[in-house]
Order: structure tokens, then C-alpha cells, then sequence
């Protein structure tokens, strides 16, 4: 062999090799799921939830990625947002499974999607899955059927069960979770404590929102009977809203929320030797007087929340124990709580993710609940501080 020849094969090699380690191992779509009280692209006139009056979206996708914003129920549990994400992202109609439906009082069905974002979905072709909020909440919810399925409704009804429900799926690469309540936010007390009819308020809202056609704000509560039927008067449309279950249930976004119902659905997730884990927390709370431990933010449009959250301890025994490392916050969420889940184990990330373990990605310190999704204007944030968050990021998992 010539010399020449020699030296072709050897630069060829080394290119391949070069090119191989800068280009992305993986190419997985990315699946953005919205919090509580959040919307769909094509809902609040165009204002986006996932980047504002920008569209965070389709800036990532002009960089190379695949991304796709789902919309779930905003004011839903976690388990029924997680089918819905399941259904809409395959291409299938809503299945909550006949025994769920059953215990808590709703339909079995709800809305089919035509228009899949990903219907090649499955082992071969996973995703990566982004929650922000309660989404964070929703995808390991969704990650957990997917794994473990639902025992109890596949041998409930054997020969006609949602193919979520068999579990033994191995189809999501990475989790991240951004500014979620991984183990609930103490302003579901205070609500409570202020306001003790404040699901009832969030169901009678849904309701008169089911007069409509949703264009603006879709609330995605039909399985509980809150939109209004075409031939069906508005007393026969009250006397139904007024016997639905929703008014008192823990299928619910609210108790899922709270640190009670975060404690009690992290019991039952695992967290998977195959799968990435991330985690980004946010704070903007900062200590106002040496004397006493609360936390305040100013000049921000979640300043009452966050004094309230910021104060806010409980030491009752037959709940969790709320105590100062849950003061600081971003006006939501307590940071603390961002973290991994109490039962799993994590780690400071250090620039090379570990699999099967949560990787804390830090806390972004100033920035409040809604700064890291830019929807709403921060002269101290810009957007292109948020972008370059979620490119950064989209480049590191797909290098997993």
C-alpha cells in the first residue's frame, strides 16, 4: 500500500472520529410541557407560554432541534395530564384507564388527537422530555406508566386497555424538571388557609369556561362534565356542573401540588437506571431583617406570593414538616422543593451527567417563576439569557 494511500486512510479515520465527537449522539425530539394554569400554542392570541411574545420553540428549532410544545390540563392532576400528554403526543384518543375513571367520579374518555407530535414514538425513537411547573410533575408521572403501566386496569379489563397501561417502556431518554414542585409548594396551604374554597372556585371557573368555545383559554375538563353540551339548556348545564365529583377529589391539580400529595405520588415513582435526570430551581427571595428567618422579593410581579410562601412554616405531624429551608422562593414554588424528590438521590452537576440519578442543575439566584420560561418581560433577565439556558441545555442531552 503507497504511502499516499496510507495517509488517505489515516485522515479519513481521524475525520470520522472528529466529526463522530462534535456532532450530537442522539437526536431525540424535545417535548415541552406547561405548568399549572398553562396553555397551548394556539390559545391567548398568540402570547406563548414558553418564551412570551417570543417563541422559544421555533428559536430552538432553528438551530437544529426538534421541539414541540404539548398542552395538558391546566388545572388537571398529574395522572390525567399525564394520559392526556401520552394521547396527544402518539396521535391517540384520551384514555384514563375504567378503574381510575370509575374511582374518582369522570369519564373514561377524553380528547383524541389527530395531529400527533411525534407518532413514531417507541423504543427506537425516544424523546426528551422538558416540564416547567407541574409539568415537571406530569412527565415523571408520565415516565412511570410508561415503565410500570397500570397493573390494576390491565387485568381489570384485559382485552381493552390504553397501551400506556402495559408499561415496559423503554422510550424517554431524559427528564428535566424547571422550577417544579418535586415534593409540592406551601402555597397550596396558604391558599387553603385564606382561601378554603379555592377548588371550588378553580371548578366553578372551569365551568363557566365550558360555556364557551375555549379559543382563548382551553381548560380541558370535559371528563368532568364542565363544557356544555349543543342541545343542553343552561339549567340542565348548572344541575350537572353542581353534581360533578370535581369539587372533591384528589384527582386534581391542587392536592398534587401540595406537599402532602407530592409526598404521597413521589411514594410510588422510581427513579430509572436508564434514564437522565435534571433538575434547574430558581429563587428570587432574599432575607429583609436579620431577626426573623422570612423571605421577600421586590419589584417583581410575584412579590405578595413570595412574602407569604417566605414566611410560611408547619409542624404538624400528620403533614410535612415545613420549616426554614422551605422559605426561599421564586413567588411559587419553594426552592427547596425543586430539588429531587426527597426519596432520590441527586447530585450537584458537575459537567458530566450521570445517568439514573438526579443531576441538580443549581439554582438560578434573581430569577422568579416565570423569568426561566420568559413570559413575561424582565429588564434584569433578558430573553437571550433565557434562550441561551435551554440551548445550552438541549446541547448537553443530546449528547447523552
Amino acid at each position: 500500500m503507497s504511502i499516499l494511500k496510507k495517509l488517505m486512510i489515516y485522515i479519513t479515520f481521524y475525520f470520522t472520529i472528529f466529526s463522530f465527537n462534535c456532532h450530537a449522539m442522539n437526536n431525540d425530539p424535545i417535548i415541552l410541557v406547561h405548568g399549572f394554569t398553562g396553555w397551548g400554542r394556539d390559545e391567548m392570541l398568540g402570547f406563548l407560554y414558553w418564551g412570551g411574545s417570543h417563541d422559544l420553540q421555533e428559536e430552538l428549532k432553528s438551530i437544529g432541534n426538534r421541539v414541540y410544545t404539548a398542552s395538558v390540563g391546566p388545572l388537571s392532576s398529574n395522572y390525567d395530564r399525564a394520559v392526556e400528554l401520552f394521547a396527544q403526543i402518539k396521535g391517540t384518543c384520551t384514555d384514563y384507564g375504567e378503574l381510575h375513571s370509575k374511582k374518582y367520579g369522570h369519564a373514561r374518555f377524553g380528547r383524541c388527537y389527530t395531529k400527533p407530535l411525534y407518532s413514531q414514538w417507541n423504543e427506537n425513537n425516544k424523546i426528551h422530555l422538558i416540564g416547567h411547573s407541574q409539568g415537571g410533575q406530569t412527565i415523571r408521572t408520565l415516565l412511570t406508566l410508561l415503565k410500570e403501566g397500570s397493573p390494576e386496569e390491565v387485568v381489570n379489563n384485559k382485552n381493552d386497555v390504553n397501551e400506556l397501561f402495559r408499561g415496559k417502556k423503554d422510550w424517554v431518554t431524559s427528564i428535566t424538571t424547571v422550577a417544579s414542585p418535586n415534593n409540592g409548594t406551601t402555597l397550596t396551604n396558604i391558599l387553603d388557609a385564606f382561601i378554603p374554597t379555592i377548588q371550588s372556585i378553580f371548578s366553578y371557573f372551569g365551568a363557566i369556561a365550558g360555556l364557551g368555545k375555549g379559543f382563548l383559554y382551553d381548560l380541558k375538563v370535559e371528563h368532568w362534565g364542565l363544557v356544555k353540551n349543543k342541545n343542553e339548556t343552561i339549567s340542565e348545564y348548572a344541575n350537572r356542573v353542581l353534581n360533578s365529583k370535581i369539587f372533591d377529589t384528589k384527582d386534581i391539580s391542587k392536592w398534587d401540588l401540595s406537599p402532602e400529595g407530592a409526598r404521597d405520588n413521589n411514594a410510588k415513582e422510581k427513579t430509572y437506571s436508564g434514564v437522565y435526570y435534571f433538575t434547574f430551581s430558581t429563587q428570587s427571595t432574599f432575607m429583609t431583617n436579620p431577626f426573623n428567618q422570612c423571605k421577600f422579593s421586590f419589584l417583581n410581579l410575584l412579590d405578595f406570593p413570595s412574602g407569604a410562601i417566605g414566611c410560611y412554616t408547619q409542624n404538624d405531624p400528620n403533614k410535612v414538616i415545613i420549616d426554614s429551608k422551605w422559605l426561599a422562593n421564586d413567588g411559587i414554588v419553594n426552592t427547596y422543593s425543586m430539588q429531587a424528590p426527597f426519596n432520590s438521590k441527586s447530585i450537584s452537576f458537575n459537567g458530566t451527567p450521570q445517568i439514573g440519578i438526579w443531576n441538580d442543575m443549581g439554582v438560578k439566584t434573581g430569577w422568579n417563576h416565570i423569568d426561566i420560561i420568559a413570559a413575561m418581560p424582565n429588564l434584569f433577565i433578558p430573553y437571550t439569557n433565557v434562550k441561551k439556558l435551554y440551548e445550552n441545555h438541549l446541547e448537553l442531552i443530546h449528547q447523552l
